[in-house]
């Protein structure tokens, strides 16, 4: 069954994905804010990406910056990684607990840049408003190849996936309280991501319409750039084949690249030639309740 999900706000209910920015690339889009996906769990926030603008989708979706736990960094292209620091700068005054952030080098340098080139602000509200110093609230962890971390009640799955000529890209299996819940971050198809979302709840696969690409691009272009995105992203089938090799109970696939208008339907009609479970196409502020329920 395929579907196209509504679109709602206000609190989340307890377990449930929200897609707080779903554009593919780095180019301003109309309706589309860059990547992030919030993760609730037991009324706990786990991040996923923070392309620019994460922190005012995450308010405007009706989340609290105080259950925020742990973000996810999957590689460190802008619209994945541009509000990181920013977005925990801008909730410090709401942090009593050390968030955890997990990513590829250089994470820990961008957090020192960060430090250094808004040290005027950290200096100011740590005497005008006696707090610690912002550092204190964020623990950067570095992964270079695929690894498995124990974090509370959650443990974060780490595998590296193709997105060349990024060095270090991840995709990322989250399992706690008995929900697993994958993200791909930006990839071409790889078996390596099969493995590691292998009877997930929920996939959540980056995917980049095609099928009319060459009608809104220069023929010079195209010839250009088509065969990159064919190289380094997925386009719906070849998500939805991902998530019928991991048996994955349903697919959301978000973010969404597109060169011209695409439909969720023409979307979900490729995908479906692949996966027959139940399928949304990313939107922002699109919630997806956990567990799946319904015919799959």
């Amino acid at each position: 069954m395929n579907s196209t999900a509504d679109t709602a706000f206000g609190r989340p209910s307890v377990n449930e994905v929200v897609v707080l920015g779903s554009a593919g690339g780095p180019t301003p889009k109309p309706g589309r804010r860059p990547v992030s996906h919030a993760l609730i769990i037991d009324d706990e926030v786990t991040l996923i990406d923070c392309g620019n603008g994460t922190v005012s989708q995450f308010v405007t979706a009706g989340l609290d910056l105080g259950r925020l736990r742990r973000i996810l960094i999957t590689h460190h292209h802008i619209d994945h990684v541009a509000d990181v620091a920013m977005l925990l700068h801008l909730a410090w005054s709401q942090l009593d607990t050390v968030i955890q952030v997990i990513g590829p080098p250089p994470l820990a340098r961008l957090f020192e840049l960060h430090y250094e080139a808004f040290e005027f602000d950290i200096r100011s509200r740590m005497d005008d408003e006696g707090r610690k110093h912002l550092r204190e609230f964020v623990e950067v962890i570095e992964i270079e190849a695929d690894a498995t971390i124990q974090l509370g009640n959650a443990v974060i799955s780490a595998v590296l996936v193709d997105h060349q000529p990024v060095p270090y890209a991840f995709g990322y299996r989250i399992d706690q309280s008995g929900l697993s819940v994958c993200f791909s971050g930006d990839t071409r198809p790889t078996n390596f991501l099969a493995g590691l979302a292998q009877g997930a709840d929920l996939l959540i696969h980056e995917t980049t319409y095609l099928t009319n690409a060459a009608d809104y691009l220069s023929p010079a272009r195209a010839a250009r750039v088509l065969p990159r995105m064919r190289a380094v992203h997925s386009d719906p089938t070849g998500a939805a084949h991902i998530a019928a090799s991991a048996e994955a109970k349903a697919l959301l696939l978000s973010p969404v690249g597109t060169f011209g208008p695409a439909s969720d339907e023409e979307i979900l009609a490729e995908a479906g030639v692949e996966f027959p479970g139940k399928t949304w196409v990313g939107s922002d502020f699109l919630r997806v309740p956990l567990p799946i329920k319904g015919e799959i």
